[in-house]
């Protein structure tokens, strides 16, 4: 019995490894570096304001009206849970946000 059974592995990468990057590593260290640095030397207020600077608003978020009435169908998750929640404290602790992205 030489060589190979002639099973071959599967090479799977997740979908964000075959994206191409827009930024190197070394930027992407330095832009959480100087992230973080806002975030410890900065007022909530004052980190806001520069993490959002040059932002534009969005006219549309992808929800779609029909007459004025929204389907379940088109709604996000956080919608959904905003919408089905009986308990106003538990949405805020399922919508929780991240400091920072996995990548």
């Amino acid at each position: 019995m030489e060589g190979s059974t002639g099973i071959t592995g599967i090479d799977r990468k997740p979908s964000i490894e075959t994206e191409p990057r827009t930024l190197s590593i070394d930027q992407i260290h330095n832009a959480r570096e100087e992230a973080l640095n806002v975030m410890r030397t900065s007022s909530i207020e004052q980190a806001t304001t520069i993490f959002t600077q040059g932002l534009q608003a969005v006219d549309s978020c992808g929800v779609k009206r029909q007459k004025d009435t929204l389907m379940d169908d088109d709604l996000g998750e956080e919608e959904l849970l905003l919408k089905n929640s009986k308990d106003e404290q538990q949405v805020p602790e399922l919508m929780r946000d991240v400091a920072t992205a996995p990548f």
